[in-house]
């Protein structure tokens, strides 16, 4: 359980988040045709998850825009943006902003997800919507870099995101 706040307001979630190293159980979600997806199956280097409660506010944006920024230039990553927002939503605000090379998915099927990992929130007003928090995954669905954020207005910090996937690159090299 952990703890997290929103305009004041203090909220828990259920779970456990991630620690670095834990390999997570299959993530399934709808995209934007309403077709359900593991993220677990796809193949890439990298899986950055970046989870909201809902999209529909400017921070997403700006923390979608921080987000590719931070993940520019590391080959081989793919990243998801995470929302119990309907498909329809997703994509209308993908396409609203502008918002590239980002696939979108919705947890409204499925929020076993966010249960078992430490971000469905449990209580006050935000009950049953995911924490904000970024995860980058291995090929092999392994965390290397998880960061839940203390307040839902706010992104969780994305500073050690890059570090964390070059020097999982170099110990691959290694």
């Amino acid at each position: 359980m952990a703890r997290v706040t929103c305009l004041g307001e203090t909220l828990y979630t259920d779970g456990s988040f991630p620690q670095i190293g834990k390999t997570i159980s299959p993530l399934y979600l709808t995209d934007s045709n309403w077709e359900d997806v593991c993220i677990n199956e796809f193949k890439c280097q990298f899986k950055v998850l970046d989870f909201y409660p809902s999209i529909d506010s400017p921070r997403a944006v700006q923390h979608a825009g921080q987000l590719q920024r931070a993940n520019h230039g590391i080959r081989g990553a793919k990243c998801f943006v995470i929302s119990s927002d309907l498909p329809c939503a997703l994509q209308k605000w993908r396409l609203t902003e502008g918002i590239q090379n980002m696939d979108i998915l919705s947890a409204f099927r499925n929020q076993k997800f966010l249960l078992s990992h430490g971000l469905m929130i449990s209580s006050g007003r935000f009950k049953g919507l995911g924490a904000r928090a970024v995860m980058v995954l291995d090929a092999m669905n392994k965390v290397i870099y998880a960061k839940l954020a203390a307040d839902l207005m706010d992104g969780p910090d994305l500073s050690g995101l890059s570090k964390a996937m070059s020097l999982h690159l170099n110990a691959e090299m290694v």
